[in-house]
């Protein structure tokens, strides 16, 4: 039985396919749909993120960070209403991608994990990381991938 399902979203063609999709099948299930954006860190040496100017701008860039968040998760949810779900909770993640999402549904006891991808051929996502691929690997959780 499928009680919840969670939705990864970056605005992204094939992630707002994902969402799409992922409302679907709440509606067919009557399952609840938690969607998530999730925010990448910076990636700075130690030594530079104890500095006050980047410190300030961390500050700043988190801020926009989360509103642009807001805002994909607003259209998200909006899209996923129009495509059947009815209950619909979204969310904000940071860090790693696959990560962040593997455990996300960990901890919301998740059934089913939908994501985009975009569909790089092996030898691409192998060099460059694919966040579907990892997310596999990562999580207990049954994982559904969009093209």
């Amino acid at each position: 039985m499928i009680n919840k399902i969670l939705v990864a979203t970056d605005a992204s063609t094939v992630s707002s396919r994902a969402v799409s999709f992922a409302a679907q099948l709440s509606a067919v299930h009557d399952a609840q749909l938690l969607i998530l954006n999730v925010i990448r860190d910076m990636q700075l040496p130690d030594d530079l993120k104890k500095a006050p100017e980047i410190e300030s701008f961390n500050n700043a860039r988190e801020d926009l960070m989360r509103q642009i968040s807001d805002k994909i998760l607003a259209d998200a949810k909006k899209k996923a209403k129009s495509n059947g779900a009815k209950q619909v909770q979204t969310a904000i993640g940071c860090g790693d991608p696959a990560t962040s999402v593997a455990g996300f549904a960990k901890r919301r006891n998740v059934d089913l994990i939908v994501v985009g991808t975009r569909g790089l051929s092996k030898i691409k996502g192998a060099s460059m990381g694919s966040v579907s691929r990892k997310l596999m690997d990562l999580s207990n959780v049954n994982c559904l991938v969009v093209r």
